[in-house]
């Protein structure tokens, strides 16, 4: 038995029943035309722009990118675009309907998407029926980005810059508690810097013998050697506790005011690549597309069909 789906037989079944394949053929395209027009498909125009994250640090192993797709991805974002936008009326969602949220979420992505490319960028495409609302779509992408990573960044910015505060305030109460416990050692003393006077106490002592100073000089002299001895010791001590707790606070003080510069700057964390504008053709629906598949598919159930038919009346016969 003759295989239906030999090439010459299957070319000349196709010749036979030419007209009913031509005939379909049209009706399909005219069909999928008429269809795919404005009257059952709404146009929708596409607008898209391609950003680099700036000014902005990892904090996981994730690169620059990945985290700006993180954030423009978030849901945070998604409810401030649809709020900004009515995307609810847009979308022709109700409010009220079953599973609101979850219609307009899927409904977002179907239309909104942001994506890495290739080299790194960060791609944003816009679907709608308005083409400078696409496009303004986009840009308040960026837009909210920007206002996101800042918000952020400041909240970081103000803990941190509240933890070195503490900090600060913790050794100035430190440097304070070893300057009180120096100052009688000052008064009572006369003790002012150890190693200085300690150099100087005994140049002094040895000028005094040998230039036959007074007994009084002598004697001052050698009670402040006296005090030296005694008290020189914790004295040093306190003054070297005293410089290192000075150094701490000062590094600390740097550390705050940078912090607090950084919560009260305000940067942009995008580099525009390629600006969102109203696009002059839809992007949907491609209508030579759908009329070409949609021809495609009917031609080829219409030879199966044919096929069928032919192989049904081989059988009786």
């Amino acid at each position: 038995m003759k295989s239906f789906f030999d090439n010459q037989n299957l070319l000349a079944l196709i010749w036979k029943w030419k007209a009913h394949l031509i005939g379909i053929g049209a009706i399909a395209i005219a069909g999928a035309a008429v269809f795919s027009s404005p009257w059952f498909m709404t146009p929708m125009f596409q607008s898209q722009a391609r950003i680099y994250p700036t000014n902005t640090n990892t904090y996981s192993e994730e690169s620059e990118s990945e985290q700006m797709l993180e954030v423009l991805n978030s849901t945070d974002i998604k409810w401030q675009l649809t709020d900004a936008f009515n995307l609810p009326e847009r979308f022709g969602i109700a409010s009220d309907e079953a599973h609101f949220r979850t219609k307009i979420l899927n409904e977002y992505n179907d239309r909104i998407e942001c994506k890495k490319t290739e080299y790194e960028t960060i791609e944003l495409k816009a679907l709608d029926t308005d083409p400078q609302v696409a496009s303004n779509m986009v840009d308040s992408l960026i837009t909210f980005y920007n206002r996101k990573v800042l918000e952020l960044n400041r909240k970081k910015a103000q803990e941190q810059a509240a933890f070195y505060l503490k900090d600060l305030q913790r050794k100035r109460t430190e440097i304070e508690k070893v300057a009180a416990e120096m100052e009688p050692l000052r008064k009572e003393y006369g003790l002012l810097d150890y190693e200085i006077q300690a150099e100087q106490v005994t140049q002094g002592y040895m000028s005094a013998l040998a230039g036959g100073a007074s007994s009084r000089a002598i004697a001052d002299i050698k009670n402040l050697m006296t005090n030296l001895e005694e008290k020189g010791g914790r004295f040093l001590l306190l003054q070297n506790e005293l410089l290192a707790l000075e150094m701490q606070r000062d590094t600390i003080a740097s550390r705050y005011d940078k912090a607090l510069a950084q919560a009260e700057k305000d940067v942009t964390y995008t580099m525009v690549v390629e600006a969102p504008f109203p696009a002059d053709k839809k992007a949907y629906p491609i209508r030579w597309l759908i009329v070409l598949v949609s021809f495609v598919a009917v031609e080829f159930l219409a030879i199966l069909t044919i096929l069928g038919l032919e192989g049904i009346q081989s059988s009786k016969s």
